[in-house]
């Protein structure tokens, strides 16, 4: 065929397809439902009430009723009858009349009512017009044989007869589901849930009716929130910092460090943690209900612009895996079912984070992974407030009473020599010497074991921080060496894969250095000498993170003290690493360390010019496990006190509000005699 032929065509979709893209945008009967309401809420309606008339059977009916602005013909034909248009607010805008944040986009409303029944009556008025009424029967739209354009919807205009004033009215019969009762619990704490206890939902209020379950009509009450041992409230200012409100008390601290910035925007959470111990559950209130009421509740769910999105916080979504965190860490991590969270978004404030097209969550993107930072960080600052409250410090008072209950054994036989005859005094104070001996010398073991430990420990706190990097550098020579031979014989390429090898030459040098294993024992060390030792080897690892670091002394001073050198510098290595983790958005980042005398002593101040540590983080720096750094382990300060205390010295953080960033200070006996000796 020689002959050209072209022209236009468009598509004829038939009638089906509508019932098909129903079926992926509306997953179940309660998504429905939640659909209609929000349809409601942006027709600037204050209330909404869903009824069940028998719906337990198959003649059942499930209407819904609001006091919106209603529709009249035009805006029914131009807009409702336009599947996956909506008139509800111009593109620009997005918002009601009345200033509400529209909720409903997709104009998918007509899919929901097709969810729940076969049939479907609508009637609304808007103020001042008489009423539109319309019928559907949608399993017209099951026969594949229909086009969409074939298949017509009654309508009629007719005189005020059933709304009074303004709204709409949706009569579902012909119920495609039997409701059960668990279909109605689980209803009613979704809508209980769907407004946002931070009182963003301008006046909208939701109501049910039912005559069969009337035990779930209304809204479910978050009941015991305000009786939850543990809770915090966070707010993120959606560039670096944190505003904290813990146990009544106010403090701002940094947002998780970050290579980029925080692309999330602003956030708002409050998290309440429950213990699930029979006597923990029976201080919230009865026990039978508080279980109960933790089953529903239980999860972190987020609200957009004062309603809910889902799935976040159903019973199993656990999308922040905080079941996976307790099973690393089971002492001190909660899981899902002891947490009741909210967190607060909106479409202006928080643009990067949007829905994913079948209305239930949001894209995994990086701002979803960025609030899923801030939202795990909340979380370690409430578990760190838990353990505290859990485990309070004993009083000194405490420790005295333990103290003068455990008795050694050498003094309580003591007691009974004045009582005995000479002969038996003699044996007694022979025991008594033994018992002395053999109690000294299981104290030094114990106090030897306990320092090889901490050494121990401190070894491998810095071993876990070079790893990462290493671990990074690896990645990277693997690719490298995963090129075709072509790339390989490249000289670009081969002198990137030897920039490669050396930089992982010195960060294992820098290991063998830091976790090197030796004696135990301190001997004099040059302190200015030893800092400037530890300078050189972190230089590879600076020049990586862009950081300044400079090694200060007094002038013609020689100081030394008595300490193991390699456990001075995995001392320094501990500040050394949560300095770099929190500098990552510092610009011209600098680490200073500064030596001088002090009396008897030799004071050394590490100090940074990052955000720097708060008033309450300083008083429980030194606490095993607590920390404010994003997936930190809050050991490293623990074990470098150790350190230092094994040495004789102190460690202290030192807040002065004349300077910016974080300030420690180590203060280390001085050694005036003998010659130096560096290591």
């Amino acid at each position: 065929m020689s002959e050209v032929k072209s022209g236009f065509a468009a598509f004829r979709p038939r009638a089906r397809l509508l019932k098909l893209i129903g079926e992926e945008l509306i997953s179940d009967e309660v998504v429905a439902i939640t659909e209609l309401v929000k349809n409601a809420h942006d027709a600037d309606a204050a209330t909404v009430t869903i009824s069940f008339r028998s719906v337990s059977t198959p003649g059942g009916e499930i209407t819904i009723s609001d006091d919106g602005c209603g529709m009249d013909l035009d805006t029914f034909l131009s807009g409702w009858m336009e599947p996956a248009g909506s008139t509800k607010a111009s593109s620009a805008s997005k918002q009601t009349r009345s200033g509400r944040r529209v909720l409903g986009e997709k104009g998918v409303g007509r899919f929901a009512a097709d969810k729940l029944g076969r049939y479907l009556e609508l009637v609304s008025r808007r103020k001042g017009q008489p009423e539109v009424r319309a019928e559907f029967d949608w399993d017209q739209f099951d026969d594949d044989g229909e086009m969409l354009s074939s298949i017509k919807n009654r309508w009629e205009v007719r005189p005020v007869s059933e709304i009074t004033k303004q709204g709409t009215t949706l009569r579902i019969h012909g119920l495609r589901e039997r409701w059960t009762e668990r279909m109605f619990k689980r209803l009613s704490t979704r809508l209980a849930r769907l407004q946002s206890p931070f009182g963003s939902s301008h006046g909208f209020s939701i109501s049910i009716e039912t005559d069969e379950f009337p035990e779930y009509a209304g809204e479910l009450r978050s009941t015991f929130l305000d009786r939850a041992p543990y809770s915090v409230e966070v707010a993120f200012d959606g560039r670096d910092t944190l505003r904290v409100e813990c146990c009544r008390k106010h403090r701002s601290v940094p947002a998780p460090a970050s290579s980029s910035n925080l692309s999330c925007g602003p956030v708002r959470i409050r998290l309440y943690a429950f213990d699930l111990e029979t006597e923990a559950v029976a201080r919230v209130g009865p026990r039978h209900d508080v279980r109960a009421w933790l089953r529903e509740w239980s999860g972190v769910s987020v609200y957009r612009d004062g309603f809910r999105i889902w799935p976040y916080g159903e019973p199993h979504d656990d999308w922040l895996r905080l079941d996976q965190r307790r099973v690393n860490n089971p002492v001190v991590c909660l899981s899902n079912n002891q947490v009741v969270g909210f967190i607060d978004i909106s479409r202006d404030r928080n643009p990067e984070l949007l829905d994913q097209t079948n209305r239930e969550g949001l894209i995994h993107n990086k701002a979803f992974e960025d609030l899923r930072r801030i939202v795990e960080h909340s979380f370690q600052m409430l578990e760190t407030e838990r353990q505290r409250l859990r485990h309070p410090a004993a009083s000194a008072a405490d420790r005295r009473r333990r103290t003068a209950v455990k008795v050694p054994v050498a003094d309580a036989i003591e007691r009974l020599v004045p009582g005995a005859d000479r002969t038996t005094q003699r044996e007694l104070r022979r025991v008594i010497a033994e018992a002395r001996v053999t109690a000294e010398q299981q104290q030094a073991e114990h106090a030897r074991l306990l320092d090889a430990y901490t050494d121990l420990a401190a070894a491998g706190e810095a071993a876990i921080g070079i790893g990462g990097v290493l671990g990074s550098l690896v990645d990277q020579l693997r690719s490298e060496l995963g090129s075709t031979p072509q790339a390989r014989n490249d000289g670009v390429s081969s002198t990137r894969t030897e920039a490669i090898l050396t930089s992982i030459a010195g960060h294992l040098s820098l290991l063998t250095s830091i976790g090197a294993a030796g004696s135990h024992k301190r001997r004099t060390m040059d302190v200015v000498a030893e800092m400037e030792s530890f300078r050189s080897l972190m230089l590879p690892l600076l020049a990586e993170r862009g950081v300044t670091m400079t090694v200060t002394s007094e002038p013609d001073q020689l100081l030394r003290v008595d300490m193991n050198p390699h456990a001075f510098r995995r001392v320094l290595h501990i500040l050394l690493s949560n300095s770099l983790d929190w500098l990552i958005r510092t610009p011209d980042a600098r680490i200073s360390v500064h030596a001088r005398t002090a009396a008897d002593r030799c004071e050394v101040t590490f100090s940074d010019n990052g955000p720097g540590i708060s008033r309450d983080a300083a008083t429980r720096a030194f606490e095993p496990m607590f920390t404010t750094k994003e997936g930190g382990r809050g050991m490293g300060l623990t074990l470098a006190r150790a350190l230092v205390q094994q040495s004789g010295g102190r460690m202290d953080v030192v807040l002065d509000g004349r300077r910016r960033g974080a300030h420690v200070r180590l203060l280390l006996p001085r050694k005036r005699s003998r010659a130096t000796l560096h290591a």
